[in-house]
């Protein structure tokens, strides 16, 4: 059995980097037409030339948006109407990590910027993209959540309640979508090794948390690939209105 996803357009949020372009890149090579939305169009237009060099897969699209600005994400889908004119896929990556601080302590602003981003993303992308889907039969929807978000973990109260609210919009999209033929389902990794991740974590809290896993390793991008396609394909036509965990348990 394989996974063809020809003929698929998916569109992932935040592709320019980390999970979002490893999974730009592997859908591709599956052989869907991959649309690129970045906040920078040049992070965009990066892994657009990167998916022209992969044998066979369709010309990718950059989309230019910030996806916490709604009439930005309004004119993100005007341009894949014109440029598509039907959209099968959505993966809601797009997020931000803020550094980890104590609640007491927590910076107001930073907690506004990741629901900002983390959460209402996910929302407008999935109110201005789902009509597209519906309009050509439904599509698939998947939300990159965390396991922070389904296991609390101190110091990581923005980011983790952001993941948890991703996981209560993912499955009330899949009460109020399906219907429509649109199917959802939370994707929520355990650490994965990626720029964002070094960037608010620190190495230390990187180190142990490594450390704990029984591999010795942190997730990679390229980890979640399998499972993205699996999603996005037919295979998955009655997966929906779920949270799929990805990572190893702990050593206690």
């Amino acid at each position: 059995m394989t996974i063809d996803l020809s003929g698929k357009s998916i569109l992932i949020s935040g592709a320019g980097r980390g999970i979002g372009r490893a999974l730009a890149l592997g859908l591709a090579a599956e052989g869907a037409r991959i649309g690129v939305l970045e906040l920078e169009r040049k992070h965009a237009e990066e892994v657009v030339a990167e998916i022209a060099e992969i044998a066979g897969a369709p010309a990718a699209l950059a989309v230019e948006a910030d996806v916490g600005a709604e009439a930005a994400v309004a004119a993100a889908a005007a341009t894949l109407d014109k440029e598509w004119g039907q959209v099968h896929g959505l993966i809601n990556n797009a997020a931000w990590i803020p550094p980890r601080q104590p609640i007491l302590d927590h910076d107001t602003a930073a907690w506004e910027r990741v629901l900002r981003v983390n959460v209402v993303g996910s929302f407008l992308t999935t109110k201005h993209i789902a009509p597209l889907m519906i309009r050509t039969g439904g599509g698939r929807i998947i939300y990159l959540s965390s396991a922070i978000g389904v296991q609390a973990n101190p110091g990581q109260a923005a980011y983790g309640g952001s993941k948890a609210a991703v996981n209560i919009l993912s499955n009330v999209a899949h009460q109020e979508l399906a219907g429509s033929g649109i199917r959802t389902v939370a994707v929520a990794p355990g650490l994965t090794d990626s720029p964002g991740m070094h960037d608010s974590l620190g190495e230390d809290y990187i180190a142990r948390v490594s450390a704990a896993y029984p591999s010795g390793r942190l997730g990679q991008p390229s980890d979640l690939v399998g499972l993205a396609a699996f999603l996005c394909s037919d295979l998955a036509n009655h997966l929906s209105g779920t949270v799929i965990t990805v990572r190893p348990p702990a050593n206690r």
